[in-house]
């Protein structure tokens, strides 16, 4: 008790100091612990969960080629769509690798506007470019969930209806945007004709199955010189439904006019491991002139994470900043508050009987008074608000506080603060035994 009572009279007397180091210990736990689970999640991102992830992999024309596809010249661009016959080579070289993959594909062909349906116009003016460009809507055929996720056009989400049926021959479902669908005034149920690129008395008929919306503002191919280069204008369904209607089936014979489907092939991998390998295999096999390999999948989860990563690259040197600079600040404060301005303090006491351990030990109390619980509650308020700081910082990405991070930070902390106790300790352990005679001229002068 009385080594409690004085301790806690010398940390009183020292106010200053003693708030300052209660401040900085609270400031130096919560953002030790909130800046930790900022950093792990970003590893854990860019590590394991990337290397968990189940890449795909597409053939997509590059930029330069790009320029060359003229949405009016069916020649200029149907002639570079590459066909099944350009990607079974690396069909066979990843068998040959023992490389375990699966397939989808998308078709995509451009239809004709009708009576019954009304594409959002170009800047062309649609009616009298239809011959030119095929059609002032693109039909984009899924083979099956993993063909959708690779949709250059961005990912949607159905504000009404169902999502398409991928197996049933039978199927007539499509899937049109909010905005076409405002314009026709068309519901799911409804039935509506589009025509054949090609052939103007050809027509097929679909069924609304759903009314999608784009999850993101903007895309590519969001608004465009001719009706067909709208993404709103884009018409979703089953290739089991469109190959049954015959409108994206590729010829034996392929022409070089918009009855020719522009095919996709996404291969599908189980890890990304396995996607590095095919990328090496197909650079090795060499890619078709003008096409590069892109992954829309790891494309989009490096975006997704990429606000976690620029918060973590800031927040490395605001822990370090915090942890090193933050025990460099409480050392210094327990040296002022303890190895200065207390010589006759320690002194009358070693005189008046008490011991340099029952001293000591007064020393690490008020150090202990200053440290402990306010490393406590910073621990716990960093760890409570880690999740909604790391939100704030990473665009809504997870950064939960785990037992990886509290055990060792709970471990840490309590070797800083004995750390501290020790040097604090220190004082009057080394207090020399000369300075005694100065303490009791002191004392008798004090008499």
């Amino acid at each position: 008790m009385f080594v409690l009572t004085n301790a806690w009279r010398a940390v009183s007397r020292r106010w200053a100091i003693s708030v300052l180091t209660v401040v900085v210990t609270l400031l130096v736990s919560f953002g030790t612990i909130a800046s930790l689970a900022i950093v792990q999640a970003s590893d854990t991102a860019y590590g394991s969960a990337y290397d968990a992830q189940n890449p795909n992999a597409v053939l997509r024309p590059t930029a330069a080629t790009q320029a060359t596809m003229k949405s009016d010249d069916a020649k200029s661009t149907t002639s570079r769509y590459l066909t099944l016959t350009d990607y079974e080579p690396y069909a066979e070289k990843m068998q040959e690798q023992n490389l375990t993959f699966t397939y989808s594909l998308i078709s995509t062909v451009p239809v004709r506007q009708s009576s019954s349906i009304k594409a959002i116009a170009g800047s062309a003016g649609t009616e009298s470019s239809a011959d030119k460009t095929g059609g002032e809507f693109q039909l984009r055929a899924f083979y099956d969930d993993n063909a959708v996720k690779a949709n250059e056009f961005g990912s949607y989400h159905l504000t009404s209806g169902k999502k398409l049926t991928f197996t049933d021959t039978t199927a007539t479902g499509a899937l049109i945007s909010k905005a076409v669908a405002a314009k026709n005034n068309l519901k799911v149920g409804d039935k509506f004709k589009v025509g054949d690129p090609t052939d103007t008395s050809k027509t097929y008929e679909f069924t609304v199955q759903g009314i999608y919306e784009y999850d993101d503002a903007a895309g590519s191919n969001g608004d465009g010189k001719y009706a067909k280069d709208n993404r709103d204008n884009v018409i979703y369904s089953a290739y089991a439904t469109t190959y049954t209607m015959g409108v994206t089936k590729e010829s034996d014979d392929p022409k070089n006019d918009w009855s020719k489907p522009d095919l996709d092939i996404v291969f599908q991998f189980s890890d990304t491991a396995t996607y590095k390998k095919f990328v090496k295999l197909v650079t090795k096999a060499k890619l078709p002139k003008g096409y590069e390999l892109v992954s829309p999948s790891l494309d989009e989860y490096e975006a997704s994470i990429k606000p976690l990563g620029d918060a973590a690259s800031r927040t490395r040197i605001v822990l370090w900043v915090v942890a090193l600079g933050g025990c460099i600040v409480l050392a210094a404060l327990t040296i002022a508050r303890t190895w200065f301005g207390r010589t006759d303090e320690i002194g009358m006491a070693l005189v008046s009987g008490v011991t340099k351990p029952r001293l000591g030990w007064q020393f690490m109390v008020e150090t202990f008074m200053l440290t402990v619980v306010p490393a406590v509650i910073g621990l716990l308020a960093g760890g409570l608000g880690a999740g909604a700081i790391g939100a704030a910082l990473a665009d809504g990405n997870a950064t939960p506080v785990t037992s990886g991070i509290v055990w060792p930070l709970v471990w840490q902390s309590i070797g800083v603060v004995v750390a501290l106790a020790i040097v604090a300790m220190l004082r009057p352990a080394t207090f020399p035994n000369a300075n005694l005679f100065k303490a009791s001229e002191i004392s008798e002068d004090k008499a």
